[in-house]
């Protein structure tokens, strides 16, 4: 496993098969530990109990977003990236980070997860803020 990878990735997606194929490409990346959570709740409750290295965030997530759990990993300065299958602009309340554009791919997620910029690197991945 290349020591870049992430040990400890969350992945917030209200599509629960969306959510298993993700989990599936993070997990062949390398990754020995990823966990799910379909709600802003969850995905809150996952991040004061556990130490993630990696978040990849949907940005919809139903009637709610991620926005307010990103604002709460930048804070405690975990990496992530937010994915969404919408083509607008977000406005990520002052926070900068990478967009994933849906359907992902596994070289995106790879760079991603072990990049700073992967905006810089692949064109499909833009960037909110």
């Amino acid at each position: 496993m290349p020591s870049n990878v992430p040990e400890k990735v969350l992945i917030v997606e209200d599509e629960h098969m969306l959510a298993s194929v993700l989990q599936d490409m993070v997990e062949s990346l390398g990754v020995p530990e990823v966990s799910h959570a379909a709600t802003l709740a969850d995905a809150q409750g996952l991040v004061d109990e556990q130490d993630f290295d990696f978040a990849i965030l949907d940005i919809n997530l139903g009637e709610e977003n991620s926005i307010p759990l990103a604002h709460e990993l930048h804070r405690r300065n975990i990496r992530f990236v937010f994915a969404s299958g919408y083509d607008s602009q977000y406005d990520a309340e002052g926070i900068s980070a990478p967009l994933l554009r849906k359907p992902l791919g596994l070289e995106e997620i790879r760079v991603a997860m072990t990049d700073d910029r992967p905006d810089e690197k692949i064109d499909r991945i833009g960037r909110i803020g």
